[in-house]
């Protein structure tokens, strides 16, 4: 599920529910990660904010917003657990994954949010942070003092949010009603609904490019499903092969509280030991991409059997180095889909090798035998190789075309998309 609600660092989304929805199925469909300060690659499709006389809001949806508002202002705790799932059908591929989140709160500014095998974002009350374990970096800024605005609220901490946590954002901003209504053209009413056996009001948004609805608790006015059909969103960017793409958060349980009710070290974080300050990350990862177009560095590693590989004589085959150890949990994830390609294009021109980092054989060995049974291991036993290629985080995967220049270099697991796009074009070339 992280390829599909993967959140990253930095990442600008325009501030409408609209446009994040929007972005968040792009980078499902096209299975993207990006690591960017102020704007996103590709930039997300901008829903036009619509003035608030321009915004057609029935009374029946003017008084629940109201409730709503005044629902979450209340609010001096609340605890939140639920799942978001995906289901999208783009050019015969289909997702239908579904991953579970948490939630907490205490006014007026202490959070703290993570989606299971995602990004994890909080405030302390001082600070708000934003920390992704697949990388292992982290961003940190200075904390809203109390509720704001949404477009106020730092990013990429109101970016995550906004996409896979509404509720909590609702409780954290100074205006829940207002915050739902954004990017919206015309909001309304439903028939009411059971959701996890609850009566819910429903709420009917619909924008210029997508519409959506949010199911509201009758008794308690706080939001326990959001549903977004975003098929005309992807339609009107492009694409003519939408079947459906449709995505559900789902609270399983909404707990408000009294002051107190929340254990305040809920809130507590700092970077765990080793995590790098993503600016630097993102510095650091400019050095390695910069690779791109250039002839990739000449190395003789010796194999797992103590046979050399030269680069310079794999000139003729595509290649791809991926540079990983047995401690990094994304490496463990992301290089059995490494091996599968290999299996499938090694006949056709392609080699790959797993260069391991300062580690001995008999640490590599079992875990190698396990996850990489047909992928050729490298020992890098200084990190002599890994500093000529500019790593500064594992995994890191460079694609080298016949010719022997770099052709893609990706940082990161939950790249294999990427990882086959590149190999494929190279070896058409």
């Amino acid at each position: 599920m992280r390829k599909t609600w993967a959140i990253i660092l930095g990442l600008g989304i325009a501030t409408t529910l609209g446009a994040r929805a929007e972005d968040q199925v792009r980078v499902s469909v096209e299975k993207k990660e990006l690591l960017t300060d102020e704007g996103a690659k590709p930039a997300p499709v901008a829903v036009p904010e619509k003035k608030a006389a321009e915004v057609k809001v029935s009374p029946e949806a003017r008084a629940e917003l109201a409730k709503i508002t005044q629902a979450y202002q209340k609010l001096t705790s609340l605890e939140l657990a639920g799942t978001m799932a995906s289901d999208i059908s783009v050019g015969g591929q289909v997702q239908n994954e579904k991953s579970e989140l948490v939630g907490t709160f205490s006014a007026p500014n202490k959070f703290r949010h993570e989606m299971k095998g995602d990004i994890v974002v909080g405030s302390t009350g001082a600070k708000a942070y934003a920390f992704r374990p697949a990388r292992n970096d982290y961003k940190v800024t200075d904390a809203p003092e109390g509720r704001v605005a949404s477009d106020k609220f730092p990013s990429p901490m109101r970016d995550v949010l906004q996409m896979q946590d509404v509720g909590l954002m609702c409780a954290l901003v100074e205006d829940a009603g207002k915050f739902l209504v954004e990017g919206a053209s015309d909001v309304g009413t439903a028939d009411d609904v059971k959701v996890e056996g609850l009566n819910c009001k429903v709420l009917t948004f619909k924008g210029e490019k997508m519409g959506y609805r949010v199911m509201v608790d009758a008794t308690s006015h706080l939001v326990r499903q959001v549903v977004m059909d975003l098929k005309r969103s992807i339609e009107e960017s492009g694409r003519d092969d939408v079947e459906r793409a449709v995505l559900t958060l789902t609270y399983t349980s909404v707990k408000p509280g009294a002051g107190g009710a929340v254990d305040e070290k809920a809130f507590a974080w700092a970077p765990p030991q080793g995590a790098r300050d993503a600016g630097q990350a993102q510095v650091e990862e400019g050095q390695a991409t910069a690779l791109v177009g250039k002839d990739a560095p000449d190395f003789k590693l010796n194999g797992m059997d103590g046979k050399p590989v030269v680069m310079k004589d794999q000139r003729g085959s595509v290649v791809v180095l991926d540079f990983w150890a047995t401690w990094c949990g994304p490496c463990r994830q992301s290089l059995p889909g490494l091996n599968a390609l290999y299996k499938e294009k090694r006949e056709k021109g392609m080699k790959a090798f797993a260069v391991d980092l300062e580690e001995p054989k008999e640490t590599i060995q079992p875990v190698a035998a396990k996850l990489i049974p047909d992928l050729p291991v490298l020992l890098d036993e200084k990190s002599e190789v890994s500093k000529l290629y500019g790593v500064s985080g594992i995994p890191q995967t460079v694609v080298v075309g016949k010719d022997g220049r770099v052709k893609k270099v990706l940082v990161g697991s939950g790249n294999e998309a990427n990882i086959r796009a590149a190999v494929e074009a190279a070896l058409r070339e």
